[in-house]
């Protein structure tokens, strides 16, 4: 019985990649099921550890993260490759989204693009850009868990990505108002509490092995009014919203 080899190589292979040089030991011949997969692979590297990623951070964020800082990462799509796909997403759906519930309302809701300020028209930026501040919150606040600076940068860069959804969400509810004869304005202190709801549960979950209940509780309550502080300065100072204390 011949042992297999690799094609690339031609060491012998006794598992699903090669222990030399890392190739998949399924080579096969070049069909139209290779670039099925190889078109959106080359693009945006998207694979099954995409979908798995996304799914898992919206069912149960604080345990996927969890498993991920102590080193079950292999079905995991990586965190910056993760938060630009998601960005680019929000990107290309948003103004689709605006023209359409323009056109359900019979008017203009939204300014013009050549409008609006920089950082209106690129809100995932925005987010982006306020990753190492949010990360330096969350460290500080829970910073006698075993968790350093770095391990809560990449925990905020997962929960920025699913930021540009809850965003996309926001704009999909104020095109469902409008179809059903409501009103077209939408305020962002939904999205705010829906935001920190959710940071709240990730943490939560995160932070259970390292301090009681009570102790969780406080340091949520000095997490979300920081957080809150940040994206709503970040948000007026851009010219997105206008502060609830200024009416």
């Amino acid at each position: 019985m011949s042992v297999p080899v690799c094609k690339n190589c031609e060491k012998h292979l006794s598992g699903n990649y090669c222990s030399n040089c890392g190739q998949s030991a399924h080579a096969e011949r070049i069909g139209v099921h290779y670039f099925l997969h190889d078109i959106p692979h080359s693009i945006f590297h998207i694979d099954k550890g995409f979908f798995y990623t996304f799914g898992c951070l919206f069912a149960n964020p604080g345990k996927t993260l969890r498993e991920y800082l102590i080193g079950k990462r292999v079905n995991h799509f990586r965190p910056f490759a993760y938060v630009l796909i998601m960005s680019a997403i929000y990107v290309f759906f948003s103004p689709q989204i605006e023209r359409l519930t323009e056109v359900v309302a019979g008017k203009q809701l939204f300014r013009q693009a050549s409008a609006r300020p920089f950082f209106e028209k690129y809100i995932s930026l925005l987010i982006f850009v306020q990753i190492p501040l949010l990360s330096f919150i969350t460290w500080l606040s829970f910073k006698k868990a075993n968790y350093n600076y770095w391990e809560h940068f990449l925990i905020n860069t997962y929960l920025a990505a699913q930021t540009n959804l809850l965003l996309l969400a926001l704009k999909l509810w104020m095109l469902l108002k409008v179809t059903f004869g409501g009103s077209p304005d939408t305020k962002f202190t939904i999205a705010m509490f829906v935001f920190m709801f959710y940071y709240s549960y990730t943490f939560v979950v995160l932070m259970r092995p390292f301090y009681k209940r009570s102790s969780v509780f406080f340091r949520l309550l000095l997490m979300n009014t920081l957080l809150a502080f940040v994206y709503i300065t970040a948000f007026s100072l851009a010219g997105i919203m206008t502060p609830w204390w200024l009416g």
